[in-house]
């Protein structure tokens, strides 16, 4: 029993392929591939036939596929998706096989512990943040686009405040869950990396998101490895911290 990460597929998992991803040629449904944010095949304001054309798809491969979500996911349709327990916590269920993880939970996947936390803040929004209320949304977002600015998000429509969490007891439950343990698993898995490996990457807008990763990092066990995506590189920051984007990695 296997467990895989790849990092963001915005909406395309064909890397996922058995041209591409062989492996899975002798997996099972135990084996688990694992999204480390950005899934993105719950993005559009409402199911559209692409979502569920790969979800579909997804659902006919012999692995279970789990995502830690991160900022370009639709969060107003995810929190309406069923609930169910799955590796001993709570988890959003698409297909059968396809789960979204929750955040600040210890899950148990094939004998290894993994503590997963959701989300990150987006870089792509420096030309602006339209209200989807607005009724002139869509002509303000054209009038950016003639301007040559395309760094814009649309809230309720491309963009969603929950990319980075903001109740306090979701923060506090992750550290909970750590300590019980002694802050000792097998692995975290996140979308963004703490604040100060974001700088090592050369990333310096850092969110409550980074800064709570800091924290944690401080109390971590030596052994745990920290694997996330968002930047779009396949880096090994240091010898327990990997950014994954398009490899396909098999690490337990």
């Amino acid at each position: 029993m296997s467990i895989f990460v790849t990092g963001d597929l915005h909406g395309d998992p064909r890397r996922l392929s058995s041209a591409i991803f062989t492996e899975q040629r002798d997996m099972t449904r135990d084996d688990v591939v694992a999204v480390l944010g950005d899934f993105g095949l719950v993005f559009q304001p409402e199911e559209t036939e692409l979502e569920k054309l790969f979800l579909d798809w997804l659902e006919q491969k012999n692995f279970t596929l789990i995502a830690t979500l991160g900022n370009h996911e639709n969060y107003d349709r995810i929190a309406k998706l069923p609930v169910e327990e799955r590796y001993g916590a709570p988890v959003y269920v698409l297909r059968e096989n396809v789960f979204l993880l929750q955040s600040g939970y210890i899950y148990t996947v094939n004998g290894k512990t993994i503590f997963n936390f959701n989300g990150a803040s987006s870089h792509d929004i420096t030309d602006g943040l339209l209200d989807g209320n607005d009724p002139d949304w869509l002509e303000k977002a054209m009038k950016l686009q003639e301007e040559g600015k395309n760094l814009f998000r649309v809230k309720g429509v491309s963009w969603w405040p929950q990319e980075v969490e903001s109740d306090d007891a979701v923060y506090q439950r992750g550290l909970d869950a750590l300590e019980a343990v002694n802050y000792d698993v097998d692995f975290i898995f996140t979308h963004c990396a703490s604040a100060r490996l974001e700088e090592k990457l050369g990333f310096y807008d850092h969110s409550r998101l980074s800064d709570y990763f800091d924290l944690i990092e401080q109390r971590l066990s030596a052994r745990t490895l920290w694997l996330f995506g968002h930047y779009h590189m396949n880096v090994q920051a240091d010898d327990r911290r990997f950014c994954i984007y398009e490899q396909i990695v098999e690490i337990a």
